[in-house]
């Protein structure tokens, strides 16, 4: 399962790398085959300069994913897709502020900023990216009592997005990823490596 936490927690920061010429480098070493595909995570305006989440030079990334995403045949985009009033907005809850946390039913939440709000432009994926052959949006953080970090299932550990059955019918076995989600720990646009499925994903 790839956690926005997870993705986030020890991977370099792809807005830092951007401003260097090792990032195109390094976008030009994954050798993407049939068996691959690349996972677009939430580069959507409210985590963009500007937005209620933004990431500094977040806009750095967009330029890296396009180029990455011409190399695959398989691309799936995430877009974060909340309800006004969702149960991991520190607004929904009285006295909470952004970034402190609470216990829900399946653990313990970080509250966020309202971001991401259906219908809003926040939502909106970035309208520089360029990936037109991109072959899924997944929305994910509309069910309003359950956070949604992972492209493949929402923090209660239950409920799937339906991306690996996707991956599985196109006999996916690769999986790379570029991400633009802040966390309280760490606020910074991150990449994944392509990594061999070596435990089945889904």
């Amino acid at each position: 399962m790839l956690e926005r936490r997870q993705i986030l927690a020890g991977v370099a920061t792809t807005a830092i790398a951007a401003s260097f010429p090792g990032a195109l480098r390094a976008a030009a070493s994954i050798k993407p085959d049939e068996a691959s595909a690349l996972l677009v995570i939430d580069v959507q305006n409210c985590f963009l300069p500007g937005g209620s989440l933004a990431v500094k030079d977040g806009e750095q990334v967009v330029p890296v994913i396009n180029r990455i995403a011409k190399g695959f045949s398989n691309v799936v985009l995430t877009q974060d897709c909340r309800t006004p009033g969702h149960v991991s907005f520190a607004s929904s809850h009285s006295g909470k502020k952004p970034f402190e946390t609470t216990d829900l039913p399946y653990g313990k939440q970080v509250l966020w900023p309202d971001h991401c709000v259906q219908g809003t432009d926040g939502a909106a994926l970035s309208k520089d990216l360029s990936i037109a052959h991109a072959g899924l949006v997944i929305r994910k953080g509309f069910h309003k009592e359950v956070d949604s970090y992972s492209a493949f299932t929402e923090a209660d550990g239950k409920t799937t997005t339906g991306l690996g059955a996707y991956l599985k019918a196109r006999k996916v076995k690769r999986v790379s990823s570029r991400a633009l989600p802040p966390t309280s720990a760490s606020r910074g646009p991150q990449s994944m490596r392509a990594r061999p499925a070596s435990k089945p994903m889904w």
